[in-house]
C-alpha cells in the first residue's frame, strides 16, 4: 500500500510532483535548469508548468524549445511571483507542488529524494532542500522568525554562550546544524508543498508582489498545524537573485526584499512591532557596517541594508508597499474559510 502523497500519485499513474517556474528575464539560466529537470519529466516523476510573466526576453520560447513537454501559461503583464505561481495551482493534480526558480539546478535524483523525504514526514506542509551558491558556499534556508532580541544578541556575540544544540534550534540561520522541523520559515527558491496542505490553507498570498510571500506562507501553514521542514539530504545549486539583479540591480533588489519582509512583519505583528523591529535591525546593521574585520564590499552592503530597514520601516505606513495586488483585509486565494 502506498503510504505517502508521492506514492499515491505514482500508484495512480501520474507524476509525484508538479514543478512550477515563473519566467521573467530568465533566459540565461534556462539551459542548465532544463538540462537537469528533463530527466524528471522523462521518468514521469515531474510535470512542469511554467508561467511567463510577460518576460521581455525570450524566456518562454527558449524553455518551450528546451523542454517541449513543459506546459506554458502566459500572463499579459508581470503580475509578480506569488500571483504567477498561483496561476498554476488549479492545474496541480499531483501529491506535491514544487516552486523552482529558473536559476535553481534541481536534478532528478534530488527531486525524487525530496519527494521521498516528504512521504516520510506526513506532517510537513512546506519544505526546502539545502541550497548552495555556484562557488559551493551554503545559502542558509532555515530562517528564524522575527524576534526583537535576536539582532542584538548576535551583534554582541552573546549567542555564542548558548549551547550549540539550542543555538541551532533557536537561531537557525547560518548555524552548524539544522533540525529537520523548524520554528521559522524557508525561502521559495526551491520550495516543495504538500498539495493537501495547500488545499487547506490556500496558495501564496498575492498581496506580496515579490519577497515576503514565502515567510507569510510558512507562518500560515504553521498556524494551521502543518510543520515547516528542511531536507538536508538534498542539495540544489542556486544562483540567487539572478533574474532580480538583471531586472533591478543590487540596490533596488535589496530595497524590494526588505520592503517585502516588512510587509509580512507588519501583517503578522502590527505596525508598532514592525517599527520597533526596524529600529533594532537597522541600528545593528549600521553598527556592523563599521566592523574592521569585514572587507569594504561587505561593510557597504551591510550599511545599505541598515539604511533601507530604517527608511522603509519608519515611514508612517509602517513599511513600504510595493505593487500590492490586494487590500490588507483580503486573504490568500483558495484557502478554506
Amino acid at each position: 500500500m502506498p503510504d505517502g502523497d508521492g506514492d499515491m500519485a505514482r500508484a495512480k499513474g501520474g507524476p509525484a510532483v508538479t514543478v512550477t517556474t515563473v519566467l521573467y528575464n530568465s533566459e540565461e539560466s534556462l539551459p542548465r535548469y532544463a538540462e537537469l529537470l528533463a530527466p524528471s519529466i522523462a521518468a514521469g516523476l515531474a510535470r512542469v508548468i511554467a508561467v511567463d510573466n510577460a518576460s521581455p526576453d525570450g524566456s518562454a520560447a527558449l524553455l518551450k524549445k528546451l523542454l517541449p513537454d513543459a506546459e506554458m501559461i502566459g500572463n499579459p503583464e508581470n503580475v509578480g511571483f506569488a500571483r504567477g505561481c498561483n496561476r498554476a495551482w488549479p492545474s496541480v493534480r499531483s501529491g506535491y507542488w514544487m516552486l523552482v526558480n529558473p536559476d535553481v539546478e534541481a536534478d532528478a535524483g534530488g527531486i525524487e529524494r525530496l519527494v521521498e523525504w516528504m512521504d516520510r514526514h506526513p506532517g510537513v506542509g512546506l519544505a526546502s532542500p539545502q541550497l548552495r551558491r555556484l562557488d559551493g558556499s551554503e545559502i542558509p534556508v532555515a530562517r528564524p522568525p522575527d524576534r526583537l532580541w535576536q539582532p542584538i544578541l548576535e551583534a554582541l556575540r552573546l549567542h555564542k554562550l548558548i549551547p550549540r544544540s539550542y543555538r541551532s534550534r533557536w537561531l537557525l540561520s547560518g548555524r552548524q546544524s539544522t533540525p529537520e522541523l523548524i520554528d521559522g520559515w524557508v525561502p521559495g527558491a526551491a520550495l516543495i508543498a504538500r498539495a493537501e496542505a495547500v488545499a487547506e490553507t490556500g496558495p501564496l498570498d498575492e498581496r506580496h508582489f515579490m519577497y515576503g510571500e514565502d515567510r507569510e506562507w510558512c507562518a500560515r501553514m504553521k498556524r494551521a498545524g502543518w510543520d515547516v521542514g528542511v531536507c538536508s539530504e538534498v542539495v540544489f545549486v542556486h544562483d540567487a537573485g539572478k533574474s532580480a539583479r538583471t531586472t533591478w540591480g543590487d540596490r533596488e533588489r535589496a530595497s524590494r526584499e526588505i520592503a517585502g519582509h516588512l510587509q509580512v512583519t507588519r501583517r503578522l505583528h502590527g505596525r508598532l512591532w514592525v517599527m520597533a523591529f526596524t529600529m533594532v535591525a537597522g541600528m545593528v546593521l549600521l553598527a556592523e557596517s563599521v566592523d574592521p574585520r569585514r572587507d569594504k564590499e561587505a561593510r557597504a552592503a551591510t550599511r545599505l541594508r541598515g539604511r533601507l530597514y530604517l527608511s522603509h520601516g519608519l515611514r508612517p505606513s509602517g513599511g513600504v508597499e510595493i505593487a500590492v495586488a490586494y487590500s490588507d483585509d483580503a486573504g490568500p486565494p483558495g484557502a478554506k474559510k
